[in-house]
């Protein structure tokens, strides 16, 4: 540029025209313009490769420098911009310094200039240049599909990312009416949505649909599809979260009750709720809607329109953030998102948090975890496990009143042993109760009480052993006998001897067996000393034994009857009493011997004043032999 023409000396030469290429191979934001009045629209005169670069007037606001500013893009192919030459009437430095809208009457035409130029644009190299700067031009082929566009579709499916389907370059060259600038006609080049809602281009169809979890969405796009894709009803936009147990903790399924100040709170069935986004809250009116619009499908809206002002962000898979009027957030993401903190996150809420996960759910903490609530907090596996686990250390559930209610089956497992640590403690089962280990059991007690409304019963495959160091009671009501059962108590030894045994034997024990109350009727006796007593109130004491019976005493022995005593055999069997000394019947005389008294009486005589008497008579005799027991026999 030669110092003597530029812009300001001798006045500005004005222009304006349409961008046909913006592909600057410097990066500049330079476009090649097709200027009206000093260019041709005939392309095989002047074809678009050989329009001047525009160079770009940024505003204040950006720096221009490197790494600072704005990126100096903008208008595309079909823009019309206005501007100046800077050297003037050489018209060979031409500068943007702002786009033109309007209402274009026409599609883009093939072969013309001034339009929209893509289809007659060969691929190039934007990295390689030629001497003059001109991009290098590589093939042939239309190149279309290296320009941006919304989606041809956008399908959903629930946890997985979103596929966003483009327009191929083929299809693009079958909607070259609608792929090329202007995609409208008759129409403000303004964005649609800052138009407002009396713009007809807004009113788009809503979108339709279930929220089966199974269900696909696809979704087409176009210039007016972004308020339909957002009220489209997806997986995401309603979620119900529903849980209901298999029963109901009431006051009628809890034992000892008493223990629970309302236990209605501990109802965990019928917790529903429902998630619901909100429609689009657009109700734009121009001039007021400030949007910026994409060539992809990208929107971004500052709306002041009076009672609708909205603040919205969308990206063009249908992903989008929107700011009500009354201030309400909305936040959807089609496909994954990440939300990465290195510093620390604190979230305040003052009302209710609904969280709905249609699919897992997990939570990694490095730290300590705190969850507080002020009123009843709830944790409730629909059809799963609920698992609590502190491998290495503790897990400790604590409260006034602690309630673990199964329906089926409760285990308490310990890796070496279930220490209970009470001041007291109430089991209560309803139904049956059984206590299973594979090992030994002990239990230790300050104090044991044990009750049965029923039969008890006790399986020991060992030894069997108690120890008492205060005394031992037995109280046998035996209710059984109204079904025939006369025995009240019943020990058998398959093998074996039973042994009942006092080691102190002289002055506090003793083994008692008694009839009546203290053996009033009956009992038998081991006092201290060693007395034995057997003694029968009111019936008989039969000894018995049918190979005999055998009563030995190192002391005195007497056998006493306050009525008729019978000592004796049955039938002709032998009575043998022995002793040194023999008192029959109270009397202190010795015993007479009959056989050798007999002999002795029937040879003794008598002295006479005739000298010793005879023999005794005959007939004395044979009384005599019939004095004779046939019954007692002395030794």
């Amino acid at each position: 540029m030669q110092t003597e023409y530029f812009q300001g000396k001798d006045g500005y030469i004005w222009w304006h025209g349409v961008v046909e290429d913006r592909k600057d191979p410097l990066f500049l934001g330079r476009c090649r313009v097709r200027i009206l009045g000093w260019h041709t629209e005939n392309k095989s005169e002047l074809p678009t490769s050989m329009l001047p670069w525009a160079q770009v007037l940024m505003p204040i606001t950006s720096a221009s420098q490197t790494g600072v500013g704005h990126a100096p893009v903008g208008p595309v192919e079909g823009t019309w911009v206005m501007g100046f030459y800077r050297d003037g009437e050489l018209a060979q430095e031409p500068v943007m310094i702002g786009t033109l809208p309007g209402i274009p009457e026409r599609f883009a035409r093939q072969n013309t200039g001034f339009y929209d130029s893509r289809l007659d644009t060969p691929s190039v190299n934007k990295n390689a240049v030629t001497t003059s700067g001109d991009a290098k031009i590589t093939g042939t082929k239309l190149n279309l599909q290296s320009f941006p566009y919304p989606p041809k579709s956008v399908e959903y499916k629930a946890g997985q990312e979103a596929i966003v389907t483009s327009y191929t370059h083929d299809e693009r060259i079958a909607l070259q009416s609608k792929s090329l600038y202007p995609r409208e006609v008759n129409r403000p080049t303004t964005p649609i949505y800052a138009r407002g809602k009396e713009d007809s281009t807004t009113k788009v169809i809503e979108g339709t649909g279930t929220t089966n979890k199974t269900d696909t969405k696809s979704v087409s796009s176009g210039v007016s599809s972004i308020i339909a894709n957002k009220n489209r009803n997806l997986l995401s936009q309603t979620l119900t979260i529903s849980f209901t147990p298999n029963e109901v903790i009431t006051k009628t399924t809890i034992n000892n009750a008493k223990y629970f100040d309302d236990t209605d709170s501990f109802s965990a069935t019928n917790d529903i709720k429902d998630i619901n986004q909100p429609p689009s809250a657009y109700d734009a009116e121009y001039p007021f809607n400030h949007v910026y619009e994409s060539e992809s499908g990208h929107l971004l809206e500052v709306d002041d329109t009076p009672s609708k002002e909205r603040l919205h962000w969308y990206h063009r898979s249908g992903s989008f953030t929107e700011f009500s009027p009354a201030g309400n957030r909305i936040d959807r993401t089609v496909s994954h998102r990440y939300n990465m903190t290195t510093g620390n996150q604190e979230t305040i809420i003052q009302g209710d948090e609904i969280k709905g996960v249609a699919q897992d759910g997990f939570l990694d903490v490095g730290g300590k975890l705190t969850m507080a609530s002020g009123k009843d907090m709830k944790l409730i596996s629909e059809s799963g496990n609920v698992i609590v686990d502190a491998p290495t250390l503790n897990t400790i559930i604590s409260g006034k009143n602690v309630l673990v209610a199964a329906t089926d089956t409760l285990v308490l497992k310990g890796g070496t042993k279930v220490i209970r640590d009470d001041d007291s403690a109430v089991d209560v089962v309803k139904g049956d109760y059984q206590m299973q280990a594979q090992g030994g059991y002990e239990v230790n007690s300050g104090k044991i009480s044990l009750g049965s409304l029923g039969a008890t019963s006790i399986s020991s495959f060992g030894p069997l052993t108690q120890v008492v160091t205060g005394n031992s009671e037995e109280t046998i009501a035996n209710s059984d006998i109204i079904f025939g059962n006369l025995n009240a108590k019943l020990i058998k030894a398959l093998l074996g001897k039973i042994v009942l045994e006092c080691t102190e034997p002289f002055a506090t024990g003793g083994i008692d067996l008694n009839m009546g109350p203290f053996g009033t009727i009956a009992s038998i006796k081991m006092l201290p000393g060693g007395l034995i007593t057997v003694t029968s109130s009111l019936g008989t004491v039969n000894v018995t034994g049918t190979s005999g019976v055998s009563m030995t005493s190192a002391g005195p022995a007497s056998v006493v009857g306050t009525a008729a005593t019978s000592v004796g055999s049955s039938g002709t069997a032998l009575t043998s009493v022995n002793g040194a000394f023999i008192t029959v019947g109270g009397s202190s005389s010795p015993a007479l011997l009959a056989k050798d008294f007999l002999k002795l009486f029937a040879e003794h005589n008598h002295p006479s004043s005739v000298g010793p008497t005879g023999p005794l008579s005959p007939q004395f005799a044979s009384k005599l032999i019939q004095t004779m027991s046939k019954k007692v026999f002395l030794s």
